[in-house]
């Protein structure tokens, strides 16, 4: 493995780790009263403005195909995806909701057999079968689909497929920009649309002073202005620059499986943290719905490589 492969991958798993925290400081913003809308459009913002200053000196020499695939990204990762994955966070548990995220890997698989031709061996079509069936023992575990938020469902399921886009799209941008200017345009274009969707002006500044409380096994509290900072620095800025730049060095399935452990760490921290638990059955499920996932993908990549 090349050394920029190696970086590729550390760079994926931070972002994953990211992600994981992400989700459960923005659940704990949402339980204080911030709407998930309303940390949508803070996350944005909040991101662009720490961004701008890498964004600003590539503003003029940005070209016409790179505006629009960065118009693209921003408009179906940031407005989109961000937007409902918050929806879907505020309503299950946190390791389902990352779960049902993470079989985008099989979406893109898909795409790849239908778009590139690629094919993938017996088994690992087995591992779809068993994936699916892990998801929907996942769903069900909790005591049946009467237990769980059917919204909650929907949006976790286009936060899914804006997941998928995005992975897509982040390995063929056709930018000269640096990764971090790259996500500052990103993340401008995004809070051009949310300043229609919600206005600045508009935001519930008055609960930044509030207090969020971890329940799970380790109990403290923080003020909510520090979650929020936590979620545009860590989990807007750091999570998408090293997602950009990581896979753009491995390539979107490499970087599909690398970030697999975030439903894992998720669903750790979620515990410790929210003390938000699985039942026995789902727990198996999701661990069957990942273990499928990563088989069906190594085995896209296997392929992909005899290929060449």
């Amino acid at each position: 493995m090349t050394s920029g492969a190696r970086l590729g991958y550390g760079l994926v798993i931070v972002s994953a780790v990211c992600a994981a925290a992400n989700g459960v400081v923005a659940r704990l913003i949402i339980e204080a009263g911030v709407t998930a809308k309303e940390l949508a459009a803070l996350r944005i913002y909040g991101a662009t403005i720490v961004l701008f200053f890498a964004v600003f000196p590539h503003l003029r020499r940005l070209r016409r195909r790179e505006v629009i695939q960065l118009v693209g990204f921003a408009f179906v990762g940031f407005v989109l995806g961000q937007g409902m994955y918050f929806q879907a966070i505020a309503r299950l548990n946190i390791a389902l909701v990352l779960t049902i995220v993470f079989t985008a890997p099989i979406i893109v698989g898909v795409y790849q057999r239908v778009r590139k031709g690629e094919r993938l061996p017996r088994y690992a079509y087995v591992a779809i079968v068993v994936a699916v069936a892990g998801l929907a023992v996942a769903v069900l575990g909790a005591g049946g689909i009467g237990s769980v938020s059917v919204a909650g469902l929907v949006f976790a399921s286009c936060t899914m497929l804006a997941y998928v886009a995005t992975v897509i799209m982040a390995g063929h941008l056709d930018t000269t920009m640096p990764p971090l200017a790259r996500t500052g345009g990103a993340f401008l274009i995004a809070s051009l649309v949310w300043a229609v969707i919600l206005p600045p002006w508009r935001l519930p500044y008055h609960l930044l002073s509030h207090t969020a409380n971890f329940d799970g096994v380790y109990a403290f509290s923080f003020p909510v202005w520090t979650g929020i900072l936590f979620v545009v620095v860590v989990g807007s800025a750091v999570l998408y620059t090293c997602f950009f730049a990581g896979t753009k060095r491995i390539g979107p399935g490499a970087s599909s499986v690398v970030g697999m452990i975030e439903p894992v760490l998720g669903a750790v921290l979620a515990w410790l943290l929210l003390a938000q638990s699985l039942t026995p059955l789902q727990t198996l499920g999701i661990t069957a719905a990942l273990g499928g996932i990563i088989v069906v993908e190594q085995a896209r990549m296997k392929s992909t490589t005899t290929r060449l």
